[in-house]
């Protein structure tokens, strides 16, 4: 995991004008295929969305490896958004469904955090119990 998200976040820097920095924290536990995709796509829509909405300078992608399990911190310096306003219009915020029920999916989390002026915070986390019933299956 930690080498396609430098692959992708190597991939966003030169395809724009928002700069991605990747940070890894803790040692990198081995984990099972479906953890794996749920947060690359994350982090990948995360991207898409800052691309198309959050007019960002730069990108913190933070992925830390610990005793709770595995999370994923993406937080941007963009123009933020009404969370309220966009979670209850059905033709909005898809993408931000679609990470929670990815995550959710896998016995995980997910929060987002917003406003108008103050950049976008995504909180993604799995549990090590989560890693255990999907590393058995």
């Amino acid at each position: 995991l930690p080498a396609a998200l430098e692959l992708l976040a190597r991939e966003t820097n030169d395809a724009g004008s928002t700069r991605v920095e990747l940070h890894v924290a803790g040692e990198a536990v081995a984990l099972p295929e479906e953890i794996k995709t749920a947060l690359f796509r994350v982090t990948q829509e995360a991207l898409a969305n800052v691309a198309k909405h959050a007019r960002a300078h730069v990108v913190q992608v933070a992925l830390s490896f610990d005793a709770d399990g595995v999370s994923l911190d993406i937080r941007d310096d963009g123009c933020g958004f009404e969370l309220e306003r966009v979670q209850l219009d059905p033709n909005r915020g898809i993408g931000l469904r679609n990470m929670r029920e990815r995550l959710e999916s896998i016995g995980g989390s997910f929060e987002v955090r917003s406003a108008p002026g103050a950049g976008t915070a995504l909180h993604a986390k799995v549990p090590p119990e989560a890693i255990r019933r999907l590393g058995a299956g």
